[in-house]
């Protein structure tokens, strides 16, 4: 009989969660109210980590790819300034990574798809955040670098995908001539993954990276 397979963990199974107490500092003592629970709430978001859990790091690592954090690391000259966070309790917008970053002392702009979040597929929500990067590229004058690998839309998310890859279309097109964009691709990339990085001033490709285009 063979036995299930368990993961490493990076937890201590021992260790007791430390109590924390929001309140309103200076106040009489009373029932917690919606303050407390807004407090809590912001605390909780705050601890999420950012990210993947090791077992999809670990499915990445076996295809011989690196997760976007590992991307944006090598990339980068000095810890970068993550932007629009995903607050959604859905984790909506989680499979896509913006930043401003000091790339060889430049600013730039980078996006990257987190595949080990719903393969690196778009949402509304990571395309209001894609087109606010993309506007703030424009702002700024600063280069766009994409580390592209996605799966396209999110499809459960039905219009919500479409809509997304359009807001990110328009501002994309708005920078265009602007500020110079360079797209990276990296695994198999399908419908709006491929549709967008094409738009770029320049393409970088290797052989094991695929572009799907997809319709009805």
């Amino acid at each position: 009989m063979v036995g299930s397979v368990k993961s490493a963990r990076l937890t201590n199974p021992f260790h007791e969660p430390k109590g924390k107490r929001f309140a309103i500092p200076g106040e009489i003592a009373r029932e917690a109210g919606i303050y407390e629970e807004a407090l809590k709430a912001g605390w909780e978001l705050q601890q999420r980590p950012k990210g993947a859990p090791l077992a999809a790091i670990e499915r990445q690592h076996q295809k011989n790819r690196m997760t976007v954090w590992e991307r944006i690391t090598l990339l980068v000259d000095s810890k970068p300034t993550i932007l629009f966070q995903n607050w959604g309790p859905n984790l909506d917008g989680a499979s896509l990574v913006t930043a401003l970053a000091k790339v060889g002392g430049r600013n730039v702009a980078i996006y990257g798809h987190d595949f080990t979040v719903r393969a690196g597929s778009i949402d509304a929500t990571n395309g209001s955040k894609l087109a606010q990067l993309f506007e703030t590229a424009g702002k700024l004058g600063c280069p766009v670098v994409g580390l592209n690998d996605s799966a396209g839309a999110f499809v459960p998310a039905g219009v919500g995908g479409l809509d997304g890859y359009a807001e990110a279309f328009r501002a994309f097109r708005e920078i265009s001539g602007r500020v110079p964009s360079i797209m990276c691709m990296f695994g198999f990339n399908a419908g709006g993954g491929s549709y967008l990085p094409r738009q770029g001033s320049f393409v970088i490709q290797p052989n094991d990276t695929f572009f799907g285009l997809t319709g009805p």
